[in-house]
């Protein structure tokens, strides 16, 4: 997700399967000093002095940053305090809520179960969430103030769920002033239940165009773990566990956090009226011990910096790690290829997305040239509303994590986290990976 700001309410929705307390002090990758891969030291100390100063600041209290290449782990760094009152530091195995950051690892269990055939992307979702069968368009509104709609042109596939092409909508803050944002802002999907039900009540919702036709933001994740859990045959939350966290030993990763655990969660913070720091108080923020809440695929997973870039790495490698191979490289190449309009990103967040588009549940860096932040063509990533971010460069062998914790409805201006720290990230290299494109070559 682009750094703009958002509430919170789809994106850090349900808690319902167990992050594992255990964790152990190996680091998630096998380490390498920075000049044995083409970095420079002191230029990632730069970019930990930088985030050191946002803490100064008062931008956040405190950040967990891992910078890895070629599959080699070359800097970590801990910067300030999971929880500023009481001044308990911040340390690598910091929990943290990664809100949007769940999409890729949903778009990973959709794309693993492709894989085995169960499916084509091109179905209709309908053919196994029969809710989704004849779906209506938003026309507008009646005199009597009700919405009107009209039939769809065709069904919603797999596809469009997984590009956000579906034309679902998302919560109030995404569209606050129409009918159909407000008929969505309505809609009770923050309550404890389970996500059958939940993604029921959304497919009475109308849709706000005809499925393929544009792009937007959506509850289409939340949908697509559904759609795991009948595929499948199991809770969303189980498969995530069982076919992903697992074997991939993201030990301290899921959607509900044990009361052992939970002293190291990260306070959120947002900006007060004075503009310092100050405990978010957002009811959205739900209590991550209750295990009653749905498994939200679209926001609602617990993690650490290691344990996402282990994940990260994992996409980097061609959907291969330590030995096993989660997804084909072909699937990869498929998920991290551009799948829309190239100019959908802009169309809908604005300027800071020119040059940007998206795959099968990540961004993807198209052009270069125009783009708000260093790079290379076909870097992907995504990031989450509290200020997470993670990117994945293939040409130049990048893989990186930083956290924090900020509530973006604060009473400050939108953060431009993501675009420093991919600036400074690009920075400290010193070489460019065996075949790498040229980061001025569009694509």
């Amino acid at each position: 997700m682009r750094t703009v700001p958002l509430i919170l309410a789809a994106l850090l929705a349900g808690a319902a399967s167990i992050a594992r307390a255990d964790e152990s002090n190996a680091g998630p990758l096998p380490a390498a000093s920075p000049e044995s891969v083409g970095l420079l030291s002191e230029r990632l100390d730069r970019l930990g002095a930088h985030f050191a100063g946002e803490v100064t600041r008062g931008s956040a209290a405190g950040y967990t940053l891992l910078v890895a290449r070629g599959g080699k782990l070359v800097y970590s760094k801990a910067i300030g305090f999971r929880d500023l009152e009481r001044r308990v530091p911040m340390t690598l195995d910091t929990r943290f809520r990664i809100a949007s950051m769940t999409k890729p690892v949903t778009s990973v269990a959709v794309l693993m179960l492709y894989e085995e055939g169960r499916f084509l992307l091109d179905d209709p979702v309908a053919g196994f969430l029969p809710e989704f069968a004849h779906p209506r368009v938003y026309t507008g509104t009646s005199a009597d103030g009700n919405l009107t709609t009209e039939p769809v042109r065709r069904d919603i596939t797999i596809r469009d769920l997984l590009t956000h092409s579906s034309g679902l909508g998302y919560a109030a803050g995404f569209d606050r002033n129409t009918p159909l944002g407000k008929a969505y802002g309505a809609l009770d999907l923050a309550s404890p239940g389970i996500l059958a039900d939940k993604i029921r009540l959304l497919a009475t919702m109308p849709l706000y165009f005809h499925p393929g036709e544009n792009w937007r933001y959506s509850y289409a994740d939340d949908v697509l773990g559904r759609l795991v859990e009948v595929v499948s045959g199991m809770p969303f939350e189980r498969f995530l566990e069982q076919r992903l966290f697992a074997p991939l030993k993201m030990r301290a990763t899921g959607f509900y956090l044990p009361a052992t655990a939970q002293p190291l969660l990260a306070t959120v913070y947002k900006h007060g009226v004075d503009g310092g720091l100050i405990p978010s108080d957002s009811p959205l923020l739900r209590d991550p011990t209750n295990t009653e809440r749905w498994p939200s695929g679209g926001g609602g997973l617990i993690s650490t910096a290691g344990d996402y870039l282990r994940f990260a790495q994992m996409l980097a490698n061609g959907g291969r790690f330590e030995g096993r191979q989660y997804l084909s490289p072909v699937t990869v190449a498929l998920m991290i290829s551009n799948q829309v309009p190239e100019d959908a990103m802009f169309k809908y967040w604005g300027s800071d997305s020119v040059g940007l588009g998206y795959g099968l549940g990540v961004g993807v860096e198209l052009d270069t040239r125009r783009a708000p932040q260093a790079g290379y063509a076909g870097d992907f990533s995504w990031g989450g509303a509290l200020d997470t971010h993670w990117i994945a460069s293939p040409a130049s062998g990048l893989v990186a994590v930083l956290l924090t914790q900020i509530d973006p409805s604060g009473n400050k201006a939108p953060q431009r986290t993501d675009r420093e720290f991919r600036n400074l990230l690009f920075a400290a290299l010193t070489t460019r990976a065996a075949g790498a494109a040229s980061p001025t070559t569009a694509r």
